[in-house]
């Protein structure tokens, strides 16, 4: 008959779960490893090592539960932000991305700033002046005006290099994240006696884009999948809004109510809504941008349970002041 394991042992079902052990050492004492269990007997540590143990060596043992994965939490904030805009980015994919080292520049004719500017995020892999240097040429090339778009506050030593060189900051924007079951729970949609009609599609439609005057940007939305949310109201379009999932992110761009339709509580109902389908397809976290002088758009956001993370400027290049060289 064979022998059963010690209950104390972790057993098979548990391999590819980080655990804690403590081992018996043959001298006398104990020793204790974390890492991903490999079989049942042996665990690799975070450096890559093997290790193998014997069941009856071990004295006790415990699974480590992972740390819930939640918006804008537990990386360094450097590694927070590059991952943040980096879903960001690729939400909103320009018609031409080239990389300098980790920088992305982005290029797609003369609308919006997101996906006409250097993403600098990372080490661009030679000095500062020399990619800022490579960035000019690249836009000029382009007859595109020299951009950059610089997260702070891990970027600031670039963002003061841009300063003295004549660079001229243009807009700051918020960038704000929340959980998405947070948001859900703490929101709750107003009640109104009016007869709202909802519905989401894979692709705007002419009086979607209409709405806001985006014919400009729809190119860019169009080349990452997207749902596209909007609200009628007696047949009228009153609000719209678009939402990219990266992972496990969502992210919220182009949301818009109607004017005449504002302070009715829509614009939550619009987040709600999107949010809802966001998660129905796998989004845990949510990402949304905001000029940090839209003070009354961020209080909604503030409410609806959205903190801010961090924020990043657009520069531009200003030729009759900056230090060029090298061109």
């Amino acid at each position: 008959m064979a022998s059963q394991r010690p209950l104390r042992t972790p057993g098979s079902e548990l391999i590819g779960r980080r655990l804690t052990l403590r081992i018996h050492l043959p001298e006398g004492g104990f020793r204790d490893i974390v890492g991903i269990l490999e079989s049942e007997n042996s665990i690799r540590k975070g450096d890559g090592s093997l290790i193998h143990f014997q069941p009856q060596e071990v004295a006790i043992w415990r699974a480590i539960v992972p740390a819930p994965d939640k918006a804008g939490k537990g990386a360094p904030l450097s590694l927070r932000i590059q991952e943040i805009e980096l879903a960001a980015n690729a939400t909103w994919p320009a018609k031409e991305e080239a990389h300098l080292g980790d920088w992305i520049l982005r290029a797609s004719g003369k609308f919006t700033k997101r996906a006409n500017s250097a993403l600098a995020i990372g080490n661009p892999d030679t000095d500062l002046d020399t990619a800022i240097k490579k960035v000019i040429d690249f836009y000029n090339s382009r007859n595109l005006p020299p951009s950059f778009h610089i997260a702070l506050p891990t970027y600031n030593e670039l963002g003061n290099r841009l300063r003295n060189q004549g660079w001229q900051s243009d807009i700051s924007v918020n960038v704000m994240v929340a959980d998405i079951d947070e948001v859900i729970n703490l929101s709750r949609p107003k009640e109104t006696e009016r007869e709202n009609h909802w519905e989401v599609e894979d692709a705007p439609s002419d009086k979607w884009i209409a709405l806001q005057n985006d014919q400009g940007v729809s190119e860019i939305m169009k080349r990452a999948p997207a749902r596209y949310a909007s609200l009628r109201i007696n047949r009228e379009l009153v609000a719209v809004g678009r939402a990219s999932n990266f992972e496990k992110w969502t992210v919220l761009t182009r949301l818009f109510v109607r004017p005449d339709y504002r302070g009715e509580g829509i614009g939550r109902e619009l987040i709600l809504f999107i949010l809802h389908d966001a998660q129905r397809l796998g989004a845990t976290k949510v990402i949304l941008q905001v000029d940090s002088k839209n003070a009354k758009a961020i209080s909604l956001y503030d409410k609806a349970g959205f903190r801010l993370h961090h924020t990043y400027e657009y520069f531009s290049y200003q030729p009759e002041s900056a230090i060029v060289g090298g061109c």
